[in-house]
């Protein structure tokens, strides 16, 4: 990768979103698809109402013939991306929630899909709350050199991050079937073998009557990510794997028996990870993934549930330990 390319592409992406955002009086994120999609057109300007205006369209056509896509490599395309989105959450002040996933995140999910999951055939990959994308972006990065072959689901109620997933997807050369739904409702979607998010948490802003969902409480609004893992998990294929990223302190809530108790109904609790101390400001904002797989012929509960906290990326040596003692685990234990 050229760290030189990653910056030219991030200019090209930078420069010209901030121009057309200027231009038609729009956010960050609005301009980027639009600059986006002239991207992917080969420059050719979408205009409309005269906006932008002939002189923002000479400096666009000047800004796009920087580079082309087609002179960058798939990780060079990624590591821009991954910056731009930064810059968009921070310009558009995006909400906790909406909040793109950073890369490491992405890239323990990765390792902890390649050494759960028994692959036998092209799996499908799902994310029912995909937001900016950013964590698909990473497994595909990271999962498209493997000799596996993945196909990509999201979902996801919000028509701009929708938008935006779309045409970043295409600008990495990612296929990626996405619906734009409220993930709680019935949904088109073929079974997933993998399911994961990175669940946006809160209360979900509807009342459940009957019993629609387990996981529901009897009285007032009930958590949206706990309404998602069961609705992921609902699916998912016998025997797939799910991988929910959550605050930790999810797991030492009251409410989080209710969780589990559901789980244990349909699946396995195989573990817990706890990401790196220092990658979160304090305790409180800590998260953890936790890994259920659902039942099925196949697979069974582990006599001893992985619990393990990962270390940094950058400290190679604990982190390829780690790796391996998660790879023996699944040995000992009989997971397939």
């Amino acid at each position: 990768m050229d760290i030189n390319n990653v910056e030219r592409f991030f200019s090209v992406l930078n420069d010209s979103t901030e121009l057309i955002r200027k231009e038609l009086d729009s956010t960050y994120i609005e301009a980027l698809i639009e600059t986006g999609e002239n991207i992917l057109d080969d420059g050719d300007i979408h205009v409309e109402n005269g906006l932008p205006g002939e002189e923002a369209q000479k400096q666009l056509i000047d800004i796009y013939s920087r580079l082309t896509l087609a002179s960058l490599t798939p990780e060079e395309r990624k590591q821009a991306i991954q910056l731009i989105l930064i810059k968009a959450a921070k310009e558009d002040l995006l909400q906790p929630n909406h909040q793109p996933t950073p890369d490491a995140i992405g890239i323990i999910f990765s390792y902890l899909i390649e050494l759960l999951y028994d692959f036998d055939q092209p799996a499908h990959i799902a994310d029912l709350s995909v937001g900016t994308g950013n964590l698909m972006y990473t497994l595909f990065s990271n999962l498209e050199s493997s000799k596996n072959k993945f196909r990509f689901t999201g979902v996801d109620n919000d028509d701009l991050l929708i938008s935006l997933t779309s045409t970043l997807a295409a600008l990495l050369g990612m296929p990626i079937e996405l619906m734009h739904q409220d993930a709680l409702q019935p949904l088109l979607m073929d079974p997933a073998d993998i399911m994961l998010s990175d669940l946006p948490v809160g209360y979900y802003p509807i009342e459940l009557e009957g019993n629609t969902f387990r996981t529901s409480f009897e009285e007032g609004y009930s958590y949206s990510h706990f309404l998602l893992v069961e609705q992921g998990l609902n699916y998912l294929k016998e025997d797939g794997l799910a991988l929910y990223l959550m605050p930790t302190s999810t797991f030492e809530s009251e409410e989080v028996k209710g969780l589990l108790s559901f789980i244990q109904s349909t699946g396995y609790v195989q573990g817990f990870i706890h990401l790196p101390n220092e990658w979160f400001k304090n305790k409180q904002s800590r998260k953890s993934i936790l890994i259920v797989q659902k039942k099925g012929e196949k697979s069974r509960q582990a006599k001893e549930v992985l619990i393990a906290t990962s270390p940094s990326l950058s400290n190679k040596e604990a982190f390829k330990t780690f790796l391996m003692d998660i790879k023996k685990w699944k040995k000992e234990q009989g997971i397939k």
